[in-house]
């Protein structure tokens, strides 16, 4: 099964010391990571590619350094924002929503593309900056292509959704890897994107950082060899890519928490 295209936000807020990240925490009852401690996001619609230039300002460097081509890039930063729109309550770009609006989305009662209009909104697709592109190894039952992006968080607080999600926060990352998988379930690339900001200092080295990743994507095979969960990453001796600078290659259980190996 090919995996369907996905985007989702890492949102960040400056601190007296450092920064924090905000995520949600998806319903029990979720057919993709029920349970799990998640940036905002999840799949690319039809309507996303298709809305339209006079509603999106920018985002063509970050495109262009994923590879896409202009619609379908377009409508995976379109689905970052809208996603995040709808289960954070934060709006990147101009003339914000009230919740009825974003209720009314969630309610499917307004399309995506009929709240722009109304709302004579504009996205800036210029505060969304590439991190990274992970898929979903083959032989899980829901595949994604996810794009991770970066983005300051605009003005306001942030609340889940109580619909797809039940529980959110604005947390440094390394609060949320030293509360462990005991408390904050975390699939492997949200955990290791987590280690990755939790080595930057700042808002700042953290966009100076995006601008120089690498943004092919991330193919993870899965490894039961060991008895317990795992993936392979490139460079790993049974996987078909090179190593990829910065990536361990393998990560699996260890005593109930991820471990990295080099």
């Amino acid at each position: 099964m090919s995996p369907s295209p996905a985007a989702t936000l890492l949102l960040l807020r400056p601190e007296a010391r450092g920064f924090s990240v905000f995520m949600v925490q998806r319903h029990k009852g979720s057919a993709f990571m029920p349970n799990m401690w998640v940036f905002p996001g999840g799949r690319v619609e039809p309507g996303d590619a298709a809305i339209g230039p006079e509603h999106t300002h920018g985002g063509h460097a970050t495109i262009a350094r994923f590879g896409f081509e202009a619609d379908e890039g377009r409508g995976v930063l379109v689905a970052g924002v809208r996603e995040t729109f709808e289960e954070a309550g934060l709006w990147l770009g101009s003339n914000t929503p009230d919740d009825a609006v974003r209720d009314a989305l969630s309610d499917h009662t307004l399309t995506f593309d009929a709240l722009l209009h109304q709302q004579r909104a504009v996205l800036d697709l210029d505060a969304l900056h590439g991190w990274a592109r992970w898929v979903t190894p083959a032989g899980e039952p829901r595949r994604f292509d996810t794009t991770f992006l970066v983005a300051v968080a605009p003005e306001g607080l942030g609340r889940h959704d109580a619909r797809e999600t039940v529980d959110s926060g604005w947390f440094t990352p390394r609060q949320v890897l030293d509360a462990g998988l005991g408390r904050m379930g975390l699939a492997p690339p949200t955990w290791f994107t987590l280690g990755e900001l939790a080595e930057l200092p700042d808002v700042d080295a953290v966009i100076a950082a995006s601008r120089a990743r690498d943004l092919s994507p991330i193919r993870p095979d899965l490894d039961m060899a060991g008895g317990s969960f795992a993936i392979i990453l490139p460079g790993h001796a049974r996987h078909p890519e090179p190593r990829r600078a910065g990536l361990p290659t393998r990560i699996g259980l260890q005593g109930g928490a991820w471990v990295t190996e080099p």
